[in-house]
């Protein structure tokens, strides 16, 4: 007798359950936004900041007028160098022609230097920028610039050093 009333306790305690869900409507608290909820209205985003270069164009110029002025240091002393080197073509190296040859070959080399020191620092710059997120068109336009007249000076010391032979 005892399980047929807990059975019974089950069976009244579902049927009260069941009636206060089908109660009215009208006592339950309303599911629609209330004032508060709502809150300011969201504000419109910022636009978007523009991408500044990395490198100020005042350092570009700099870059530029040093590489400059190391190509131009290069052209002035290549024609000497190419006079020298013709004149020891063909001369046993200990001849005082050849080693003059071979000074000059070594200032242009060290001009070269120059012009290849400013390309790295310009590059410095570009893995910087790269590494800001920050593209710079001027700074990847100086760099093919630069290296152009770098290639410039390897084919003069190229030519010289094959029309002096070995």
């Amino acid at each position: 007798m005892q399980a047929n009333s807990k059975n019974t306790l089950g069976l009244v305690l579902l049927v009260a359950a069941l009636t206060g869900c089908a109660a009215d409507a009208g006592r339950y608290p309303s599911l629609a936004m209330r004032p508060f909820e709502s809150g300011p209205a969201p504000e419109t985003p910022a636009p978007p900041q523009v991408i500044r270069p990395a490198t100020p164009a005042a350092r570009l110029a700099e870059l530029r007028g040093a590489a400059t002025a190391s190509h131009a240091a290069f052209l002035a002393r290549e024609d000497d160098a190419g006079r020298l080197v013709r004149g020891a073509a063909g001369q046993p190296f200990e001849s005082a022609s050849r080693a003059a040859a071979l000074v000059a070959l070594a200032d242009l080399d060290s001009k070269r230097g120059a012009t290849a020191g400013t390309l790295a620092a310009l590059d410095t710059l570009a893995a910087e920028a790269a590494a800001a997120l920050s593209p710079d068109p001027a700074l990847s336009q100086m760099q093919t610039e630069i290296a152009a007249l770098l290639a410039r000076e390897d084919e003069g010391i190229a030519r010289l050093w094959k029309a002096m032979g070995s």
